[in-house]
């Protein structure tokens, strides 16, 4: 395994961590109950999936047209963490179980945000 593979796979642990705790906390507040908090956070999604995709792709010295190559790693290490903590470990994110598919709402829109993004970054660049 690479140094990069590496790193974004660190990379897409700690960005995981992060997304959990903030479901942790959002949840509790009602920020993800489907009112006016719950779109503003849904939109704020896309500038923070884009500029942390970014920040990724620039410190692993990726190639221009290839974002999908730092985001697909990331989005993969996250999913595959989210799928095994809703199941075993629920309670990092809530003590209410009812609450974790808004959750998990939120993190698969994000996902499918950030890469998205990535390839309409990639398809950009391949265009140019």
């Amino acid at each position: 395994m690479s140094q990069r593979q590496m790193f974004l796979i660190v990379m897409g642990a700690i960005t995981w961590f992060m997304a959990a705790m903030f479901i942790r906390l959002a949840l509790p507040q009602g920020w993800l109950d489907g009112g006016a908090v719950t779109f503003a956070i849904f939109a704020a999604s896309l500038p923070v999936a884009a500029s942390s995709i970014e920040f990724a792709h620039r410190l692993v010295k990726g190639a221009r047209g290839h974002l999908m190559h730092t985001a697909a790693p990331i989005c993969i290490v996250g999913l595959l963490l989210d799928g095994i903590a809703f199941v075993w470990a629920s309670k990092l994110y809530t003590a209410n179980p009812s609450l974790l598919a808004a959750g998990g709402a939120w993190l698969l829109w994000t996902v499918g945000l950030t890469l998205a993004y990535a390839s309409l970054r990639d398809a950009r660049a391949a265009a140019a």
